[in-house]
């Protein structure tokens, strides 16, 4: 009897055994396959999984440096920050400290976040625990930061430079720093390329128009600055190109503020405006597409009420027409009664039984709906088509819908719709095409349309700079001839062929995009 409890007791063991899962590598055994697998994505995936399931583990702290280095090799900048910042805050006494330091600083400055990197970087040079070799690679990094005040000079210092201004604090910070990077690209200040020589000096501006003042005064008393990149906001273009044309400096503004180039030949802009997008797409619809009869319906703010009206005179300026026009308050969700009136729609009721079925039928003639706003208003508006049987009709869009959130909200019911912007990552055109792959390699993501136009501003201001940067005349460029090359200026940037034209302004053709079989593309 005692022999078969026994036995069954070392059969039960043994199936316990078996259905046991295999236990999981330790780390030493995971850095033994990365170094075997030179970072095999399998291995560094297991990695990660280990330093999320165990905050415990003995060399935590190294697998996240090795995490966060496998990271920037990838040019995933995020995830390798995050690895960083996440050894800092977890392990203060950690060994890796200072290695984690300087390679966050120096990541952060190949972003374009100077503050950040300079804060992480001292450290590291003053403070005796670091090693004497990272001591002197962070007082190397440092040395190019030396001069930053509230915002800095990006590069070596040169003989020339540009100048930049952005609201780089505060809720428009992010696209600051998105505008920043497009122009770090174009000055070369992490590779090497036609941009190599030349400073990038940074002044933080807000809406104040003091600080507007200041910067352009600041920059044109430095007689190394050739040219002005920026600002961004609307409220602060206007003082920034009166500035710059009382002080003869040209300067290259990004906002889309109308008016902006009537203070003087010294003012340009490179920016996508309300009055270029619906002009475009108002073409594409009537000259390529041959559609004549229009309708719009637009949300009851600024973005939506210019653009409609916009739309409308650009159609009846190319001899279509207009014929029903909508509107609804922002934040709207029920379109129903918008739908019906602007379609015209026709409501019968019949019986199926004891069912009572509801049949719609639009009256009006409409080949096309023009909606200026977001890509989540038109996800819920586009439904209303098919729910009323409105057939055949061509959906029209404005910049907002080249998102992603248009397809992943919009599904079916946008599918071939089309729409404008100043700006397409996925373009095949060959300017568009060598920017996205230099800034890609450069800050490891997808540039937006922010990072495109500060780009070509930056690099026609450069390339608009004597040859031999060292022609200087006496102790200043000489902005006169700079902007004189800037007006006659052609070339190929992130945005395809750009000029300006007369009035400062820059020509370009504009990205037609559509939706075809799930996917934002260009339309050929």
């Amino acid at each position: 009897m005692k022999f078969a409890r026994l036995s069954l007791f070392i059969i039960f063991s043994i199936l316990v055994l078996a259905s046991s899962p295999v236990p999981a590598r330790g780390l030493p055994d995971i850095f033994e396959a990365l170094e075997a697998s030179g970072a095999e994505a399998g291995i560094v995936e297991e990695l990660d999984k280990f330093v999320r399931e165990n905050p415990g583990a003995p060399a935590l702290d190294e697998a996240l440096l090795r995490l966060a280095r496998i990271y920037v090799e990838r040019k995933d900048f995020d995830k390798a920050a995050a690895m960083y910042q996440k050894l800092l805050e977890a392990h203060p006494e950690s060994r890796y400290k200072f290695d984690a330091l300087y390679e966050l600083g120096v990541l952060r400055a190949r972003t374009g976040r100077v503050k950040e990197a300079r804060a992480l970087l001292l450290p590291v040079a003053e403070v005796q625990g670091a090693s004497l070799d990272l001591r002197a690679k962070a007082v190397k990094a440092l040395k190019g930061l030396e001069s930053i005040a509230e915002a800095g000079n990006f590069g070596v210092p040169a003989a020339v430079a540009i100048g930049v201004i952005l609201p780089l604090k505060g809720q428009y910070s992010a696209y600051a720093e998105d505008a920043l990077n497009g122009v770090l690209l174009a000055a070369s200040v992490f590779g090497k390329a036609d941009g190599a020589g030349v400073e990038v000096i940074v002044k933080d501006v807000g809406s104040d128009p003091a600080s507007v003042e200041a910067a352009v005064s600041e920059l044109a008393h430095d007689g190394r600055v050739a040219g002005i990149v920026g600002p961004l906001l609307s409220s602060t273009a206007i003082e920034a190109g009166k500035h710059a044309q009382a002080r003869r400096i040209p300067v290259v503004t990004l906002s889309q503020k109308e008016g902006v180039t009537d203070a003087g030949d010294y003012v340009f802009r490179n920016f996508m405006t309300p009055a270029q997008q619906a002009a475009a797409i108002a073409e594409y619809a009537v000259k390529a597409r041959g559609l004549r009869r229009f309708a719009i319906l637009y949300p009851q703010n600024n973005y939506g009420t210019e653009l409609a009206r916009l739309f409308e005179m650009n159609v009846k300026a190319l001899g279509a027409e207009s014929v029903r026009t909508g509107s609804y308050p922002e934040g709207h969700t029920d379109f129903s009664v918008e739908l019906k009136r602007l379609f015209v729609v026709q409501e019968k009721e019949r019986k199926e039984g004891r069912r009572q079925i509801k049949e719609y039928k639009p009256t009006a003639s409409i080949e096309a709906l023009y909606i200026p706003d977001s890509p989540q208003a038109v996800a819920l508006i586009a439904p209303y088509l098919e729910y009323f049987s409105v057939k055949g009709v061509q959906l029209l869009g404005a910049n907002g819908w080249n998102s992603e959130r248009l397809v992943e909200l919009g599904g079916a019911n946008v599918e071939g719709a089309v729409f404008v912007d100043g700006f397409f990552s996925g373009s095949l055109r060959p300017g568009t095409e060598e920017f996205v792959k230099r800034f890609t390699e450069a800050y490891g993501k997808t540039p937006g349309v922010l990072e495109a136009h500060a780009y070509d501003a930056a690099t026609m201001l450069i390339s608009a700079m004597p040859e031999k940067r060292d022609d200087m005349e006496g102790p200043s460029l000489d902005r006169e001839s700079i902007k004189a090359r800037l007006k006659n200026f052609r070339f190929k940037g992130a945005a395809g062929a750009l000029a300006f034209d007369e009035r400062g302004e820059a020509k370009k053709k504009l990205f037609i995009l559509t939706v075809k079989d799930g996917r934002i593309v260009e339309v050929n």
